[in-house]
């Protein structure tokens, strides 16, 4: 069996799962496959056993999750590449310093660490997942169509994460599955595809899976019709095929309350609501991360990763690593008014009663806390859950798709407003004279601000700048001298490299991503 390619009869050792799911802690080592999967119980708790890698765990390879929150998760370590996020580290070797200045190398352990252990061999998911769609749908079972249609939305869901820190990766057949499942020892390694390939993969899982998915799930975390087509969405803009995106857009925004047909989602009326412990699970948050602050699976530790050693808690027990801040230069394109702002920090009294702000004690940047307080915060552990999609960013690719597809029409700066109206700022279309929707390329530049605007911190801006060929250009705005004169200007890191050992072992079936050869 071959590294990173397929891992498929170890799947019924992750079955126990994080209980804030509601999902049962089961003693695996007492399932075998051939007493498995002969009821419906047993279908659901093996489509839970997928969801391991999506915790938010930041402990060892074993539960290290996509949704880890510190220097090296997902969202920081991508982030970190853009014109959002910077770090109040002054270790130049730190994983969010080297990603500010596109600078890592294949020995740059801070980063290449979790790339190799705990990011890259997540490729192995796509097997599992394909895996355990082919045995679900080989069983007589009822309502396996939906649970086979969770598997393959799985699928998308890692391919997605993948695919925007990698590039496409290798994938099996069904028939290797299928072959490599009966006879581990003849796996093989397989190359990497073109983009278009692998997208069409996710695509083609995700497509099937959606009329098969509900609307909602009793299992908060679950993914839903809703998630899949966030997921299918996000593929999409990926590929620039907004023609394609725009029915799976309308149908998305016409689930929610703001479009007057549907009733699943909607805005919230506030911003912050949106992610405070106190109004969880709310009817924007189409997909999100249960935290329940434990250490050994779901804590949300952003709030302390960002917050200054001295800022004052509510908890006596929180402490802060100064990790994560926003860039000035981005923080000041935000309207003075936004509401938005009130969940990002640009001057506080500390506990000492010192003002500290951008000319004192906050020059690399503000701090984007995004969540409120948690009162039982331990440490840096919190029970915030953490949005992986949201109806706000599904109302803004619907107009995306409309105005790359039609034009700038009256529908696609009216849904642009929509978030905007909530965030308490004008419609685009009155401020500034009105240059935001004066031409194609103006509105294109409004659009991509406001899902900064509205989504930072949220994983999406890496995918964003290089969808519009500007990561590289926005990666070097706001930086310091130092990191400015550092950085790497060349585009074809916008994705991350792979493992070099992978690379190795495979004699060269599996390239090396361009950047890094």
């Amino acid at each position: 069996m071959k590294k990173y390619i397929i891992s498929l009869i170890a799947v019924l050792s992750v079955l126990s799962f994080n209980s804030c799911m509601d999902l049962e802690r089961t003693d695996s080592s007492t399932i075998q496959l051939e007493n498995f999967l002969k009821n419906e119980n047993d279908l659901k708790l093996y489509v839970y056993s997928l969801y391991k890698p999506f915790g938010s765990s930041n402990g060892d390879a074993n539960v290290w999750g996509f949704y880890a929150t510190l220097d090296a998760g997902y969202y920081s370590i991508t982030e970190n590449t853009t014109d959002i996020l910077t770090t109040d580290k002054s270790n130049t070797n730190a994983t969010s310093t080297l990603c500010n200045r596109h600078s890592w190398q294949l020995n740059s352990n801070n980063i290449m660490n979790p790339l190799t252990s705990k990011y890259f061999p997540k490729v192995n998911h796509l097997s599992q997942a394909r895996m355990a769609y082919i045995r679900i749908m080989e069983t007589d079972l009822p309502n396996k169509e939906k649970y086979a249609a969770e598997a393959q939305a799985v699928i998308g869901w890692t391919g997605m994460i993948l695919y925007d820190m990698f590039g496409p990766v290798p994938f099996a057949s069904d028939e290797q599955l299928i072959k490599w499942d009966a006879d581990p020892q003849s796996g093989e390694w397989l190359p990497k595809p073109t983009g278009e390939v692998f997208l069409n993969y996710l695509i083609s899982n995700l497509e099937e899976a959606i009329p098969l998915l509900p609307e909602t799930q009793s299992d908060w975390g679950r993914i839903t019709k809703g998630a899949a087509r966030m997921m299918l969405l996000r593929i999409y803009l990926m590929k620039g095929d907004y023609q394609s995106a725009k029915p799976i857009a309308k149908d998305l925004y016409e689930m929610g309350i703001e479009s007057g047909v549907g009733n699943i989602y909607r805005l919230e009326p506030s911003y912050q609501n949106v992610f405070s412990i106190s109004n969880e699970k709310n009817k924007e948050l189409i997909l999100a991360i249960p935290c329940d602050g434990t250490k050994d699976y779901s804590p949300n530790q952003w709030y302390c990763a960002a917050m200054p050693s001295d800022y004052v808690h509510i908890s006596p027990y929180a402490t802060g690593s100064s990790t994560h801040r926003m860039r000035w230069d981005f923080y000041d394109t935000y309207e003075p008014h936004d509401e938005r702002l009130n969940t990002i920090v640009a001057s506080y009294v500390n506990n000492k009663g010192v003002t500290k702000d951008r000319n004192n004690g906050l020059a690399s940047g503000a701090i984007p806390f995004k969540y409120d307080q948690d009162p039982s915060a331990n440490g840096n552990f919190s029970r915030n859950d953490i949005p992986v999609f949201r109806y706000a960013e599904a109302i803004l690719i619907y107009a995306e798709t409309i105005f790359e597809t039609e034009g700038v029409t009256p529908q696609a700066i009216k849904l642009v407003n929509q978030v905007r109206s909530r965030a308490g700022v004008s419609g685009i279309e009155t401020i500034d004279g009105g240059i935001h929707v004066a031409s194609p390329d103006a509105f294109r530049e409004a659009i991509l601000l406001e899902r900064g605007h509205e989504l930072y911190c949220e994983g999406v801006r890496h995918m964003d700048l290089i969808r519009h060929g500007k990561w590289a250009e926005y990666g070097k705005r706001g930086l310091s001298t130092a990191d400015a004169s550092a950085y790497n200007n060349d585009p074809n890191r916008y994705v991350f490299p792979i493992d070099p050992q992978v690379v190795i072992d495979s004699k060269g079936i599996i390239e090396q991503n361009v950047a890094y050869r």
